[in-house]
């Protein structure tokens, strides 16, 4: 079985962070979003993951290339955003003519149990079944209306009139070939305004209700928190090796650090820090509530509290970070510069 994780888009909710670096290498708890996904695809029975991009495909390509992802992975490249049904057009002749698609939104990051999802879809005779969650404001995403069943007989995208609690669109869907032949060629296509209202109409879509954990990362905000509470869980909190060669530095938990990680002599770290892959604290650095992207420097006796830092990033000794700021990928902070709160550093 195969599945397709939609992210063609260029991800400006998130600038400045991916402005040097695509969704889908995002850490998540200090590993890239695109290895907890394909884990998670493996884990519900599906063997082939496309990865539907469009922003930065290349370096996407090379750095997927390089992992030992759980899941083979293609890519497709859209030469301009195609929504979230134009990908799915796109990958056709990637796709299983007679197997249900599973499809992912490429900024959810969830537990949603697929192997339940898809027997269900498959019992249920449906032509889609979408995974739900429970939302106290619907108002931001797309509300499914249900019978008493749980077949999904009216779909919504957006709406502001909707402010009471509902069962929000979760961006996990099983999909038949009958319904990606439904889907226009050549334009931009929105599945959840052209597509789903049709199939929900016509008696033909199935719920899924999820009730774990289920993020929406898209914007920073969401991005830290999904960051931070998914540290408190043990599966997500496993630590790599620290170099031990110093053993005077300090570790608050709940904290992360990623693999090849080097912490020097009397540095603090956390609580609520993530370090990811290659990331090196000097001597005397203080470092708390932050999130730290792959290859960063941290210089002596530096102090950086709730921020987060992108990729490539040296930050230079005695220099000070102030609560909300948000470094871009490869900026070099100069020593004892004071960078105030809630600054946006671009590159």
């Amino acid at each position: 079985m195969k599945g397709l994780i939609l992210a063609g888009g260029y991800a400006t909710r998130l600038r400045p962070l991916s402005c040097s670096k695509p969704k889908l290498l995002f850490p998540l708890v200090g590993v890239p979003l695109v290895d907890r996904m394909a884990a998670w695809f493996g884990r519900g029975g599906v063997t082939e993951v496309i990865l539907a991009v469009n922003h930065l495909s290349d370096k996407l390509r090379v750095d997927v290339s390089r992992r030992r992802l759980d899941t083979k992975t293609v890519l497709s490249v859209e030469e301009t955003p195609l929504g979230t049904g134009g990908p799915i057009n796109l990958a056709r002749p990637l796709l299983d003519k007679d197997e249900p698609l599973i499809v992912a939104n490429g900024d959810v990051i969830s537990d949603i149990d697929l192997r339940g999802l898809i027997t269900v879809h498959a019992r249920s005779g449906a032509e889609a079944t979408i995974a739900l969650v429970s939302a106290e404001d619907p108002r931001p995403f797309g509300l499914a209306t249900l019978d008493a069943n749980d077949r999904i007989i009216g779909f919504e995208e957006k709406s502001e009139t909707n402010r009471g609690p509902g069962w929000i669109n979760a961006g996990v869907y099983a999909l038949t070939p009958k319904v990606i032949a439904m889907i226009p060629h050549g334009r931009p296509v929105s599945l959840e305004r052209e597509i789903f209202p049709i199939l929900a109409s016509q008696g033909k879509m199935r719920s899924w209700k999820h009730t774990g954990f289920w993020y929406d990362i898209g914007k920073i905000p969401d991005y830290i928190i999904a960051n931070r509470q998914l540290l408190q869980r043990v599966e997500f909190r496993g630590t790599a090796s620290v170099e031990p060669s110093m053993p005077m530095a300090m570790i608050r938990q709940p904290s992360y650090i990623g693999e090849n990680c080097t912490i020097e002599d009397s540095a603090k770290i956390g609580p609520y820090t993530i370090l990811s892959e290659r990331v090196s604290v000097k001597r005397g650095a203080e470092v708390s509530e932050t999130i730290a992207f792959e290859q960063t420097t941290l210089g002596e006796n530096c102090t950086i509290e709730d921020s987060v830092i992108g990729e490539g990033v040296t930050v230079g000794k005695e220099a000070m970070i102030g609560k909300g700021s948000i470094i871009a990928g490869q900026v070099v902070i100069p020593d004892r510069a004071i960078i105030r709160t809630g600054s946006v550093i671009l590159n």
